[in-house]
């Protein structure tokens, strides 16, 4: 597949955050918890995919968007979902469960600097910078795009997001970008951008970079498949001299 891909020069990466930048998963399931108990009015044990963090990523896993998860799995009406997405913030930043950066991420941020970059994510805008900054990384971000900068109807994987965060970096075409994530739904977000992209007439394509920290679901088994698969943020940097490598030998 990726010898098929245009040979533009790497000239933009792009991140998700949860699963990816952070292991936000047990900050997560708390703050889901506690919106499903605020909107529904049930105890959070009385469902299934809030039991444990496990639980939590499986049903995550089945889903393309939050929306579908608030809906389809923890049992939330459409029309809660917009009230759901106000609380979302304000409980990320009340709650004291730590979200750190996977090991090796801050390293791969800084060896890749000379690239500019930024995030795509469904977490909250203001939750994804401050965590950034927390982390003494956020000098190395140019564009955050979270849930509240893409209608409602348009979140992943739809190709909003990253069309916006490509528009902000200013890529000077012809380019190529990585969008690097943990869910098939980021995959299937790079294939619609770049859909989208050939069909406007641009020369810049995405190749999808699909991360597997901490036992996340492996992405062969996925529909839309990622033009890479990674095991450690340390094989990014990896695969990034790589693709600089062939398309100088080519």
């Amino acid at each position: 597949m990726a010898a098929m891909l245009p040979s533009h020069p790497l000239k933009a990466i792009v991140w998700d955050f949860d699963g990816t930048l952070a292991d936000t998963r047990e900050r997560n399931l708390r703050v889901n918890r506690r919106i499903v108990e605020e909107m529904t009015g049930r105890r959070w044990q009385e469902v299934a995919a809030l039991s444990s963090v496990e639980a939590y990523v499986a049903a995550w896993s089945r889903v393309r968007n939050w929306q579908e998860l608030y809906t389809d799995v923890l049992g939330l009406a459409p029309e809660q979902c917009a009230k759901a997405a106000q609380r979302w913030a304000p409980y990320q930043l009340d709650d004291p469960t730590p979200a750190p950066l996977y090991p090796g991420i801050a390293e791969a941020l800084k060896d890749l600097r000379r690239y500019p970059q930024a995030v795509v994510s469904q977490n909250d805008r203001a939750i994804i910078a401050r965590a950034l900054a927390e982390a003494g990384v956020d000098r190395y971000f140019s564009a955050l795009v979270g849930y509240a900068e893409v209608p409602l109807d348009r979140q992943k994987p739809a190709p909003d997001g990253l069309l916006r965060a490509i528009d902000i970096l200013g890529i000077e075409e012809p380019a190529t970008a990585l969008y690097i994530g943990d869910h098939e739904t980021d995959a299937l977000c790079a294939h619609n951008a770049n859909r989208d992209l050939v069909a406007l007439g641009h020369e810049l394509w995405f190749r999808s970079v699909a991360v597997s920290f901490d036992g996340a679901p492996d992405p062969i088994e996925w529909t839309a498949a990622p033009h890479h698969r990674v095991g450690t943020p340390h094989e990014i940097r990896q695969l990034v001299a790589e693709l600089c490598v062939s398309r100088r030998d080519g």
